[in-house]
């Protein structure tokens, strides 16, 4: 009997003392086991997730296009300085040739004889039609560059206003660019619409996109992802030839494409009818020139050269009054920096004053080696918020001497937005002249 109520007396206990004694141990284990796979396991999805990221991010990337593969675009350019010589931005300087010494058999040869031609070659209709023919070349070269954009925008109808259509209309774009991601077109900013799309042939048009835009120009950028153009059209569209307009004489013939008369795809020939015309818009001054080619409100597209170089953009916005029945253009050399901003999407420094250029006498009247003046300050405009008025003389920005409104226009746009600059100016208080410095801070073009 005591061996049966010592073994029942044992296994009332034993419960107890297998249960602590397990437990204790297989917590211990089942802690460390559990460690142990954690620590695997997020070695093992760390490695998958490296190598599914490698292998994804080109697609990713293709996909949502950050950019980084974009080319930088550069239009560089000839600017006069203030001598009236040539000076090459983004280029090296032209070499000059100097004029050699007449040697002295040079100097036997002017007393030769002068020789005098006096067969004379009669022109026919042929070389007048040989000449057009070359015209025409030169003019198919260009359109390679010319695109139309159509403009798909939604109307209400008058008679049941519950119903909408669309209206379809094309203006006309420049191939500026391709930085190999997209292509680049120039056109008019107020005719474009929300809906774009690039025609690339009657039954075959592409989505387009505002890519930026300067209202003062009334210029904008549309892109184009090269993705969605096919490969046998790619060929066809090539980047404009952008040539200079400072050098432009009254008189030279030129080719203007687009859509010039109003109709799209329309070409015209004429000269150089007038130049040296100027307009001063925000920050800048803008160089125009004439054509004797007829103007409607519907008129628009580019001014070429013999040499099929694109030397002016077709305007409307900032027409002479002086010139409705003529085309103005806007001279191509002044804006290619903007064009490039544009392009490369470069953020745009701005002050918010319109101004002019002084003449000697109103800078020695004012006592001034150089200057610009005032003539509007924009409301709302950093210039504004930084107490310039109307009438006041610039004479320096960030101690940079300002002799004209083309240097102010280059010393802004080579700061950034939200830079502060110090303005050195005169302003007539009471009729006395007084120097004072203000601060400015830049803003940004299109976020005014």
């Amino acid at each position: 009997m005591s061996e049966d109520k010592y073994n029942k007396e044992s296994n009332e206990y034993l419960f107890i003392q297998e249960q602590i004694s397990s437990k204790r141990r297989s917590r211990k284990v089942r802690m460390l086991l559990s460690l142990l796979w954690t620590i695997i396991l997020a070695c093992v999805f760390a490695l998958v997730a490296a190598v599914v990221f490698y292998l994804a991010n080109p697609f990713i990337v293709k996909l949502l296009g950050d950019g980084t593969d974009k080319k930088t675009v550069e239009f560089p350019t000839l600017t006069p300085d203030d001598e009236g010589k040539a000076t090459a931005s983004g280029t090296p300087t032209p070499s000059v040739t100097p004029t050699p010494t007449p040697l002295e058999s040079d100097k036997d040869d002017d007393k030769k004889e002068t020789v005098y031609v006096t067969t004379h070659i009669q022109a026919d209709i042929k070389d007048l039609a040989s000449i057009y023919a070359e015209i025409k070349d030169i003019a198919s070269g260009v359109n390679k560059s010319i695109v139309n954009i159509i403009n798909v925008s939604s109307k209400v109808d008058e008679l049941n206003e519950n119903e909408n259509y669309d209206v379809t209309r094309a203006t006309t774009g420049l191939i500026i660019a391709n930085n190999e991601v997209d292509i680049l077109i120039l056109a008019t900013y107020d005719k474009l619409q929300d809906n774009l799309k690039l025609q690339l042939n009657n039954e075959l048009s592409v989505k387009a996109r505002l890519q930026d835009y300067d209202e003062d120009l009334n210029l904008a950028v549309v892109a184009v992802s090269l993705e969605d153009i096919p490969d046998a059209m790619k060929s066809n569209l090539e980047a404009a030839k952008l040539g200079e307009s400072y050098s432009l004489t009254v008189g030279t013939p030129v080719i203007a494409l687009g859509s010039p008369n109003g109709y799209v795809g329309s070409m015209e020939l004429g000269i150089i009818s007038s130049k040296d015309s100027s307009i001063y818009i925000t920050d800048n001054k803008i160089d125009l020139f004439n054509t004797d080619i007829n103007y409607n409100e519907k008129s628009d597209g580019v001014i070429v050269n013999m040499s099929g170089e694109v030397i002016g953009i077709i305007t409307s916005k900032l027409k002479d009054e002086q010139n409705q029945n003529v085309n103005t253009v806007i001279g191509i050399s002044k804006i290619k920096k903007s064009i490039q901003s544009m392009v490369n999407q470069t953020e745009r420094s701005y002050f918010g004053i319109k101004s002019g250029d002084m003449s000697e006498k109103e800078l020695k009247k004012e006592n001034l080696e150089h200057a610009i003046c005032v003539t509007e300050v924009e409301g709302n405009s950093p210039a504004l918020e930084g107490g310039l008025q109307s009438g006041d003389m610039i004479i320096a920005i960030n101690d940079v001497p300002i002799s004209s409104v083309a240097v102010f226009n280059n010393t802004i746009t080579s700061l950034k937005p939200k830079e502060t600059v110090e303005v050195t100016i005169q302003r007539k208080i009471k009729e006395e002249p007084k120097e004072m410095k203000l601060s400015v801070v830049l803003g940004k073009v299109n976020n005014k």
